[in-house]
């Protein structure tokens, strides 16, 4: 699990949109663990993901698995 991009998560700023490939890879990991709610671009697009808030269960797994780690600068 991708723990160090979701606690940075946890500290930045909603919305933040991502358009590395490899970060949107974790994104979509975090996602489908429900630890995250955002949107996908269209499929076989390069568009970016825009992460709109971390969930409960999210923050919930940062207590056991965290591990301190800042914030984003906000993009965009």
């Amino acid at each position: 699990m991708p723990m160090d991009l979701l606690q940075a998560l946890a500290h930045t700023e909603m919305p933040v949109e991502f358009i590395n490939p490899a970060e949107q890879r974790d994104l979509r990991k975090l996602h489908e663990a429900g630890y995250i709610i955002c949107n996908f671009p269209v499929a076989d697009t390069n568009g970016p993901v825009s992460i709109h808030m971390v969930t409960a269960l999210g923050r919930k797994a940062l207590t056991h698995f965290g591990n301190g780690a800042a914030g984003f600068a906000r993009r965009g």
